[in-house]
C-alpha cells in the first residue's frame, strides 16, 4: 500500500494536509476577526445615527467577540496542536462561529 501510494506521488500530500489542518483554525479565527471589524463598522456607523440601548449591546457585542478571536489567534499562533484531532476541535467551533457571523452580518447590511 505504501508503495501505490509513492508510485502515485501522494506521499507528500499527506504532510502538506497535515500542515493545512494545524494552522487551519488560525485562518478561520483571523478571517472571524475581519468579519468582526466589518460588523463593528456597520453599528459603530449606526449607533452614530440612532443612539439606542441596542446598538450599544451590538458595539459591545462584537468588540467581545473581537477580543475573543484575537486572544484565540495569539494563543493557536503560540501553540500549535500536535495531532490533527485536536486541530479539528477548534477548527468546527471557529467554522460555525464564522457561518453564524457571516450570516449576522449579511442581516445587519440589509
Amino acid at each position: 500500500m505504501l508503495m501505490e501510494i509513492n508510485l502515485f506521488g501522494l506521499s507528500n500530500i499527506v504532510p502538506t494536509l497535515y500542515a493545512l489542518v494545524k494552522v487551519s483554525a488560525l485562518i478561520t479565527s483571523i478571517a472571524n476577526i475581519i468579519l468582526l471589524i466589518g460588523m463593528l463598522y456597520v453599528y459603530v456607523e449606526r449607533y452614530r445615527k440612532v443612539k439606542s440601548k441596542f446598538t450599544t449591546t451590538l458595539v459591545s457585542f462584537s468588540l467581545l467577540f473581537l477580543v475573543q478571536n484575537i486572544l484565540f489567534s495569539f494563543y493557536f499562533i503560540f501553540n500549535l496542536p500536535e495531532t490533527i484531532i485536536n486541530a479539528l476541535l477548534p477548527l468546527i467551533f471557529l467554522g460555525l462561529e464564522f457561518t453564524a457571523l457571516a450570516l449576522l452580518l449579511m442581516i445587519t447590511r440589509d
